[in-house]
């Protein structure tokens, strides 16, 4: 069965792993994204983060910078501009993750299992956890409970 896209969802509808994707498409149109936030059939893959673009949307940036930074999860999080693209593409993720890319381990070997260490399984798990919380503070933050997913735009 085939699944069904985030624009056609209703709130109760959206799953974890796309959970974000469906918050973050109330507050603007997408130019690109990235859907799952990790793989649910294998959550140590890599450590959960949502990757998008908006369509002209640079102040959105900040204020979503501003809202992520003031959320109390498990993990802290944040939003950044991603070193691996040629484009201004943002990820939430969780702040660990972020600093760990930063290091100079990380360019040689893009292994985050081996710089974050034990703390890997926790830090993937934890991430699961808190994505539905950081989702309600989304959307409380912006008002956006009610709203339905912009479409995407070219």
């Amino acid at each position: 069965m085939k699944k069904k896209s985030i624009y056609l969802m209703e709130n109760d509808e959206a799953e974890i792993p796309e959970l974000m994707a469906y918050t973050i498409s109330k507050l603007g149109s997408f130019e690109w994204y990235r859907t799952t936030m990790y793989d649910p059939n294998n959550i140590y893959d890599r450590p959960a983060g949502f990757y998008f673009r908006f369509h002209n949307k640079n102040e959105l940036y900040l204020q979503l910078e501003t809202c992520i930074n003031s959320f109390l999860g498990k993990l802290q999080w944040c939003i950044n501009v991603s070193n691996n693209t040629r484009h201004m593409n943002y990820i939430i993720e969780p702040k660990l993750v972020y600093e760990a890319k930063l290091c100079d381990e990380y360019v040689i070997s893009y292994n985050l299992k081996s710089i974050l260490g034990y703390n890997y399984n926790t830090v993937c798990e934890q991430a699961i956890e808190d994505i539905p919380l950081l989702c309600k503070h989304i959307e409380e933050w912006f008002d956006i409970m009610s709203k339905r997913p912009y479409l995407p735009t070219k």
